[in-house]
């Protein structure tokens, strides 16, 4: 487990990280400058906060106010760099031996290596060198350095984003089988969403130097706390509305003119509210089945993105044909969209469901 309140201040930025992870894998998910790769420099032991403590698995390796500061080697940690930082010098079996703790008997040491070529699947490289081989094997490499010395907790600073984009689902998964058997903490730091969805079970909002939501991946992206958060996971559609009792005594939110039942699972006050909405989440409507539908919508295709296996489409509720206006932004697959013969002018039905309407507390 780890546990850390961290707080170092920078020029022109703070850092107020405040974070518990358990034996899991969990993505510290945000955009450059954030503070992800600091707080994991922190942890490492690289960088020394300004105040704050970090534990783990229940021993302290930092405390300002007590005057604790493990050096690196003692805490544990290992961790792979963005950029990998294998030493050119040294082969594959040299850059895996510097990861194990100093004093490591020679004949230990071997046999140490030799496993983690063989979790690697790099036997046959051992005695090249980092510029001989290609980017999936230098990660590979990196990883058994970080691995080598059994950590308890181990640390991603974006490891896929050196590599071609056509090989980073191949080796997202060969990772995930090499992690398998790892018992202890997985933190990642990544600024792709679907790579941090999946990858991690646990998903950690941060922006600013702060935190601003953690919780299971299905919630982080499903019921952002915020519209700071909403705006993080694409959940583009985010509607202003006066929140009123519906006619059956729950809760409706006028927006647009139009009455949208919401289920909030619990109370909610009278006055202006915003919710969202995934552009996955509305449904559009075949118009012989519209009677069917609650809070149903009409509106007008102003734009439209083709991507392949989907489409993005912009429609506005109100008149006018101009692209740069719209209401909600739909994802539709594209055999929906061949079978509704979707195009650009074209009006469709549209129904935002109540269990997909999620209300955003107002930002910190």
């Amino acid at each position: 487990m780890l546990e850390l309140a961290l707080d170092r201040r920078l020029s022109g930025f703070h850092l107020r990280t405040q974070l518990t992870v358990g034996d899991e894998i969990a993505a510290l998910y945000g955009p450059s400058g954030s503070g992800k790769s600091l707080t994991l420099l922190a942890i490492a032991g690289l960088i020394r906060p300004t105040s704050g403590t970090i534990r783990i698995n229940g021993r302290t390796v930092f405390d300002a106010h007590a005057g604790i500061d493990l050096a690196p080697h003692l805490r544990h940690v290992g961790l792979v760099f963005q950029d990998y930082a294998l030493f050119p010098h040294k082969t594959v079996a040299g850059n895996l031996s510097f990861g194990l703790a100093r004093g490591t008997p020679k004949n230990k040491a071997i046999d140490r290596v030799g496993e983690m070529l063989h979790l690697l699947r790099l036997e046959s490289f051992a005695q090249h060198y980092p510029h001989q081989l290609s980017g999936g094997q230098r990660q590979r490499v990196a990883l058994g350095r970080a691995l080598i010395g059994h950590p308890e907790i181990l640390l991603l600073d974006e490891p896929f984003s050196a590599l071609d984009p056509a090989v980073r689902e191949t080796l997202r998964r060969e990772l995930l089988q090499m992690l398998a058997d790892f018992k202890g903490t997985i933190l990642l730091v990544t600024h792709d969403l679907q790579e941090a969805y999946l990858m991690a079970s646990t998903i950690a909002i941060l922006d600013g130097g702060t935190v601003l939501q953690k919780g299971s991946r299905e919630e982080v992206l499903h019921q952002p706390r915020t519209r700071r958060v909403a705006e993080h996971t694409a959940a583009k559609n985010i509607l202003r509305g006066i929140a009123c009792h519906g006619q059956e005594g729950d809760w409706d939110i006028v927006w647009r003119g139009h009455h949208l039942r919401i289920d909030v699972g619990g109370q909610m006050a009278p006055g202006e509210v915003e919710c969202c909405i995934r552009p996955e989440d509305v449904r559009l409507v075949w118009p012989d089945r519209a009677e069917q539908r609650v809070n149903l919508l009409r509106g007008r295709i102003v734009h439209e993105i083709g991507r392949g296996l989907d489409y993005l489409l912009f429609v506005s509720l109100s008149d006018g044909d101009d692209r740069g206006k719209y209401d909600l932004e739909i994802q539709v697959r594209s055999r929906l969209h061949h079978l509704m013969m979707l195009h650009v002018g074209k009006e469709v039905w549209l129904s935002l469901p109540p269990d997909r309407l999620h209300l955003l507390q107002p930002d910190e």
